[in-house]
């Protein structure tokens, strides 16, 4: 799907409301729209790996290590950064980084302090803002889950028996067996694919001939 700016967000809004429309987790107002803004925002992959200075790709690590050597403003501008940029690669890239040294879990961790001290270094200047932050910080977990729903919008809601191309049904196939999610199996059997006998087909690819 071409997404231009105009309706990028308008496309995120659609795709976030139906993601969490089939899951158990309940999100304030205010932080859908804080998740509709970073994945716009984040949809120019600069804006992902630029870290807090153009030009940049520091490691999480050294975000957070910069973070707590600056001053209180300029932390909460690199604390924000990091919790974001863990929340969307985590999130919305979910199969590139287990494909890492470092796990989900690393990114989840560092993810939940950064968004923590966001929160607690503003709690006292913007209470609203605070709340938020901290919010994104104990829904951390359900965040990637949604995130990652978000990332196959396009599959779920192609038209009924349309052809996926062959990397998206592995790619799903792949999804399915890490994380047992029903609605991926909706996708493929949407789609025309037999989703047990691809996993087993996947499982054991047959030599070049």
């Amino acid at each position: 799907m071409l997404l231009t700016s105009g309706n990028l967000r308008d496309y995120f809004r659609e795709a976030l409301g139906q993601a969490i429309g089939t899951s158990m987790v309940r999100l304030t107002q205010h932080c859908q729209l804080y998740l509709v803004n970073l994945l716009s925002e984040f949809s120019r992959s600069e804006n992902v790996y630029a870290g807090t200075n153009y030009g940049e790709t520091p490691t999480l690590a050294v975000l957070m290590s910069r973070a707590a050597q600056a001053d209180p403003q300029e932390a909460v501008r690199i604390y924000k950064h990091l919790g974001d940029s863990s929340l969307y690669l985590s999130g919305y890239f979910t199969e590139s980084v287990e494909n890492q040294s470092v796990s989900v879990d690393y990114y989840q961790t560092m993810g939940e302090s950064a968004y923590a001290q966001v929160a607690g270094q503003i709690r006292y200047s913007e209470a609203k803002s605070s709340a938020l932050f901290m919010e994104l910080a104990e829904r951390f977990g359900d965040l990637i889950a949604i995130l990652n729903a978000v990332s196959f919008h396009d599959a779920k809601t192609a038209p009924e028996n349309k052809n996926l191309e062959d990397k998206e049904v592995f790619d799903l196939i792949q999804r399915y067996k890490r994380t047992q999610n029903p609605e991926i199996l909706k996708v493929l059997e949407k789609s025309g694919v037999n989703p047990f006998f691809s996993l087993s087909d996947a499982s054991h690819p047959k030599d070049p001939v």
